[in-house]
């Protein structure tokens, strides 16, 4: 069990998660699982967790040093940049996320760090895209149930790729009415 609080009537901080609801529609966000990398008075800022597409970071950069970590669609937003995730707090200029995660970082110090062996591929995950939310309008979608706003522990893994299990294991977590839901099919007309 991956355990986590939730509260979906206040808005997120910086390091939660947003679940979408069970029976949110959106072809970008159809059952993703998003980590708020940023969250301020301006707007919004995440990465989809549960998105990952089947490419390397090499097939994306030739010249990166080659090494396994998973490449996600962080959304829909500037698919022509490239984000991460990792463990490695001593990169300079990496922003902490929560819980020992931090967000980019010096790019060339990134790729010293792999090929020195201090990132290794379960420290880092690469995004494509981000997902991203103008001033007020995760509040607004919050107010629309559109979202679950949970906080994750310690223990929270962020690096396992779990496309297929991830959200419907934290639906399921959260008891009540939603374990239930995490088995509905995403179309109710397919009940």
């Amino acid at each position: 069990m991956i355990p986590l609080t939730i509260d979906r009537q206040r808005e997120p901080f910086k390091g939660d998660i947003l679940l979408s609801e069970p029976f949110l529609m959106d072809h970008h966000f159809t059952r993703s699982v998003i980590l708020v990398c940023e969250h301020n008075a301006e707007g919004s800022f995440g990465l989809i967790l549960n998105s990952t597409l089947e490419l390397s970071i090499t097939d994306l950069i030739e010249t990166f040093p080659k090494i396994e970590a998973p490449v996600g669609m962080g959304g829909p937003v500037e698919q022509n940049q490239l984000f991460f995730i990792h463990k490695y707090g001593e990169l300079k200029d990496c922003e902490l996320v929560t819980n020992g995660i931090y967000m980019g970082g010096d790019y060339d110090e990134l790729q010293a760090a792999i090929l020195k062996g201090a990132v290794k591929a379960e420290d880092i995950r690469f995004f494509v895209g981000y997902s991203g939310w103008g001033e007020n309008q995760l509040k607004e979608e919050l107010k629309e149930r559109s979202w679950i706003v949970i906080t994750p522990t310690e223990d929270t893994d962020f690096f396992t790729v779990d496309d297929d299990h991830l959200w419907k294991r934290l639906v399921q977590n959260l008891g009540g009415k939603y374990a239930r839901m995490a088995d509905y099919p995403i179309n109710p007309a397919d009940n």
